[in-house]
């Protein structure tokens, strides 16, 4: 069966229904589907197709309608630079319940040949919008053999407790994430084409952070054996397995401790957790994040930092891509530390040559101390509830744009500023800068991350947009293409 894009996407408010399944019955066959949601249609369709578009949703609507399996082709109008998709995994490493394949263009064309039309009419139509009616494929039978060995492996979290020799409940907590990409197989990697397979060594991400991490915990130790603190609540430290797999490790301990029973939240048992996350690449200023998960962050912050002078910026978001969030949402306040985003992030260019290290030891400090009061103290830090960020589906993730956001941009900063663009990507094609603040984006207001998320969505590879940029006191428009990651 010839099942056009794959896609069943229900009716919203300003969009009608889109089902390629409309009209077929595909039980106990083998459907042929594109990997990609329809090009030419408008940025609001876009957007509404996007989070069923990926291939996730697009295996399950198969599974649903009956399919034996799903077979995927990119299509010659996609422009691909590699047309049979790679096996990757995402965070949740559960299965679709349903074979799948990818074929290449060359393939799919001999597959539909007995058709009216070719694989390039095909997508053509579907691309326009219109919901091309799925086909029986005539003449045309599937053998297939998938043997997928799925190798289960025990990551380790490595935990110790500097005891306070007192009964107080509560402990203080340290963590950092110890894992990595490895060759980067695993599909998070943003390796460039030669660097492909080669070790991604994890520098800023994360060994700056299990570093800052064990310094404190020999500054804490020494303290207390000098007997220049008195501790009046253990202190727990952490080195975080599985973090880039979907803080697996940090999740796991915040779901089991301290009887496994999954507590809704770990409060009083810890009364804070503090994060190290990238902290390697200091240059103009460190960002403290989850600032607003309790009343006592600010001043406490301005007190520590007063003896060190770190450039900060602070923000109250608390939940974030990383290990902080597994005790956020444990009623848990939370403090995480991060230096900014970088073109090393996710490669193998993430090398111990181009850390600071004298930026690093200072927010180890930095971060000492504040533990350091937090233990000395025989006051909890309160928690306050934030509201969860509405989420924003990364199915539209094939566009690229090559900006480097500036995540330590203030909150009197209104759009996204940009710490760098990545070198010969489609920012820097247009001729964007890094200190730019984006503020529109193909005719749509860009305030934050999240309206920059969404107006990417509407974006179609190729297809030159408007971009406008805050510059200074001058406010500049632009033309980009966006790029592929495919």
């Amino acid at each position: 069966m010839f099942a056009g894009s794959g896609i069943s996407a229900p009716k919203s408010e300003a969009n009608e229904a889109y089902d390629s399944y409309s009209g077929l019955d595909v039980k106990d066959t083998w459907v042929l589907v594109f990997r990609f949601l329809p090009e030419d249609v408008s940025p609001e369709v876009r957007q509404h197709l996007s989070r069923f578009s990926n291939l996730r949703y697009k295996a399950m609507a198969a599974r649903e309608k009956g399919a034996l399996g799903l077979i995927v082709t990119s299509g010659p109008r996609s422009k691909v630079k590699e047309q049979l998709i790679r096996m990757t995994f995402d965070a949740s490493l559960a299965g679709s319940g349903v074979a799948a394949l990818s074929i290449t263009d060359e393939l799919a064309s001999k597959i539909v040949a007995a058709g009216s039309k070719t694989l390039e009419q095909l997508q053509a139509e579907l691309d326009s919008g219109k919901q091309v009616a799925g086909f029986i494929v005539p003449g045309v039978s599937v053998q297939a053999s998938i043997d997928i060995l799925h190798e289960k492996k025990k990551g380790r979290n490595v935990l110790a407790r500097l005891d306070s020799g007192l009964t107080n409940p509560g402990a203080v907590m340290i963590g950092a994430h110890i894992d990595h990409l490895g060759d980067g197989a695993g599909g998070n990697s943003l390796a460039k084409e030669e660097e492909k397979g080669k070790p991604h060594y994890g520098a800023d991400d994360n060994a700056s952070g299990t570093a800052s991490m064990l310094e404190i915990a020999q500054y804490l130790t020494d303290r207390k054996a000098k007997g220049q603190l008195t501790p009046k609540r253990d202190v727990m430290f952490a080195a975080w397995s599985g973090e880039e797999l979907g803080l697996i490790g940090s999740t796991h301990f915040a779901q089991s401790f301290p009887d496994g029973k999954g507590r809704a939240q770990l409060t009083p048992e810890i009364i804070a957790y503090l994060n190290l996350d990238m902290v390697g690449r200091l240059d103009k200023n460190l960002i403290l994040q989850g600032v607003g998960s309790s009343s006592i962050w600010p001043k406490e912050i301005e007190r520590r930092n007063a003896v060190i002078g770190l450039p900060l910026v602070t923000q109250n978001e608390s939940y974030l891509p990383t290990d902080a969030t597994a005790f956020y949402i444990k009623k848990v306040p939370i403090l995480s530390a991060f230096t900014g985003a970088h073109e090393d992030y996710h490669s193998p260019r993430d090398t111990a040559d181009k850390l600071n290290y004298e930026g690093t030891q200072k927010i180890a400090r930095l971060m000492g101390l504040i533990a350091e009061s937090l233990v000395a103290s025989d006051q909890a830090p309160d928690y306050k509830e934030m509201e969860k960020p509405k989420d924003v589906q990364a199915g539209g993730r094939r566009v690229y744009l090559g900006t480097i956001p500036d995540f330590g941009q203030g909150s009197d900063v209104v759009g996204i500023k940009l710490s760098g663009v990545q070198k010969g990507g489609p920012a820097e094609q247009a001729g964007i800068r890094a200190g730019d603040v984006i503020v529109e984006l193909a005719g749509k207001t860009v305030a934050n991350i999240y309206d920059y998320q969404f107006a990417m969505q509407g974006l179609k590879v190729g297809q030159a947009v408007k971009i406008v940029v805050q510059r200074g006191t001058e406010r500049v428009e632009l033309t980009i293409t966006p790029g592929s990651r495919d």
